[in-house]
């Protein structure tokens, strides 16, 4: 299509974007997405930068999919580079392929199911710590599937060894994933020039003194880098046998040979750093919406206890877990983890007639998609049924977001649905939550999608109801 037939994409001021959204994160990105209802494109300024917003599955599949090759990871993922390194989470072209193509067998779930018993233990030992609290009492959601995730990836990536290692690292994971997001969002607002994103990642790197607050990132890299390199090492002293995925790691090769340490240290650190933050969020997201849909939270209770009538789940019991799975997948729907996909135009493009400069940045509102009601009925209303069935095979594939979508689709996701499947699953064999009366709870855009004021909640121990076959 020539410039004179272009179709004039809906333009926004710049200025009252980057206002918006230093402000208010979450509701103005939403509110930038749906600001020309009749568009599902829109674009501003912001610095040197052209910014467009795309909603409309068609579009995200043209990104992510159909011309991915068009489109590379955005300056904000060299920021969050510094700490996770060159991984799959961060990496582009060749060198992304190759260790994608690498990498998929180990997150299959003929190899999960082998670490299924590490991700078990530490939900166990804190399920018998609520246990120790009595029949009825208060948690914080969102600290506690905090910790409780980045204590079932730690596992299952080192293995039992792990405990030491979380209670040295864990504050910093938590500090460095809150500088990551502000850090992103200043980035995504101001348009830095790429060099200098590159250099400030360097400088924290390398530089031996730092003023505030630069000298705080570089020295929880320094402490999660530090103690993720003493466990490699001492793997590497002896053959890799073990089953959990550092072993695996270790061993994982192909035709050009295996990976480099550096690169199993940036796989292990996205893994674990990445990736306990997006299921905990959607943890709480499920129990508080569970609470609020007496129903949806009854069925999930039956299905547990008629699957696994009181006893530990094993990997053959996750098919079985159907309703109490599609509770997680809806909860990340309604409140996505992932709430903003920026992607990075390398060549010009156009999208259903609008033109797409060279150096543009594409931006994929997840929390609006998700609430399209051109693509989910009733978006409103929390229905774990939309991922059972036909339903689940029937709407469009770039519709729902949470984990990315494409051929760049979350290596990780096999394994969140399943963490997030046992942990939904033994924490309801004893407990049933309900919000505490009168708390607020407020989605707030950080690094994920996050509840601004954690989740409150009253715990309440409860018996399983006996089943036929116990019975």
């Amino acid at each position: 299509m020539s410039a004179a037939t272009a179709t004039k994409t809906p333009t926004l001021s710049g200025v009252r974007v980057a206002h918006d959204m230093l402000v208010d994160g979450l509701t103005s990105f939403t509110k930038i997405a749906d600001a020309v209802p009749e568009s599902d494109i829109v674009r501003w300024r912001s610095g040197h930068r052209h910014v467009f917003a795309i909603k409309h599955p068609d579009y995200i599949e043209h990104v992510l999919r159909k011309h991915a090759d068009r489109y590379m990871k955005s300056v904000e993922y060299q920021l969050v580079s510094t700490v996770l390194g060159r991984s799959l989470f961060t990496d582009d072209g060749e060198s992304w392929r190759r260790h994608r193509m690498m990498l998929n067998p180990l997150l299959g779930r003929r190899h999960l199911n082998a670490v299924v018993d590490l991700m078990i233990d530490p939900i166990d030992d804190y399920v018998s710590r609520l246990e120790a609290q009595g029949d009825r009492f208060e948690v914080e959601m969102v600290a506690d599937m905090t910790e409780l995730t980045l204590d079932v990836v730690g596992t299952a990536l080192f293995g039992h060894s792990f405990g030491e290692l979380a209670r040295r690292i864990g504050p910093a994971v938590t500090t460095g994933l809150r500088l990551g997001e502000f850090a992103a969002r200043l980035t995504l607002i101001t348009a830095p020039p790429s060099w200098s994103v590159k250099a400030l990642g360097a400088a924290i790197h390398h530089a031996p003194l730092l003023p505030p607050p630069l000298d705080r990132a570089q020295a929880t890299m320094k402490t999660i880098d530090d103690a993720i390199w003493e466990v490699i090492h001492d793997r590497e002293e002896q053959p890799p046998h073990d089953d959990d995925l550092l072993g695996m790691l270790l061993r994982a090769r192909d035709e050009d040979g295996t990976l480099t340490p550096r690169r199993v240290r940036d796989e292990a650190t996205t893994f674990m750093v990445a990736g306990h933050e997006t299921t905990a969020n959607g943890m709480a997201w499920m129990w508080y919406l569970l609470s609020l849909n007496s129903d949806a939270r009854d069925r999930m209770y039956a299905e547990v206890d008629e699957v696994l009538d009181g006893r530990r789940p094993t990997a053959e019991d996750i098919p079985a877990l159907e309703w109490t799975s599609a509770c997680l997948q809806e909860a990340m729907r309604f409140f996505s983890p992932i709430w903003v996909i920026p992607r990075t135009a390398i060549a010009d493009d156009e999208i259903d007639g609008h033109r797409i400069p060279s150096g543009s940045t594409l931006t994929v509102p997840v929390y609006s998609v998700h609430h399209d009601e051109r693509w989910w009925e009733d978006p409103e209303r929390f229905d774990p049924s939309r991922f059972t069935g036909d339903q689940a095979r029937d709407r469009h594939r770039f519709a729902y977001l949470p984990f990315g979508a494409g051929q760049r689709v979350c290596i990780g996701m096999s394994f969140a649905l399943m963490e997030g499947a046992l942990i939904a699953a033994m924490m309801a064999q004893r407990f049933r939550f309900d919000v505490v009366p009168g708390h607020p709870v407020q989605p707030e855009a950080t690094l994920t999608l996050r509840p601004r004021a954690g989740v409150r909640m009253v715990a309440r121990r409860r018996e399983r109801v006996k089943t036929a076959a116990a019975a």
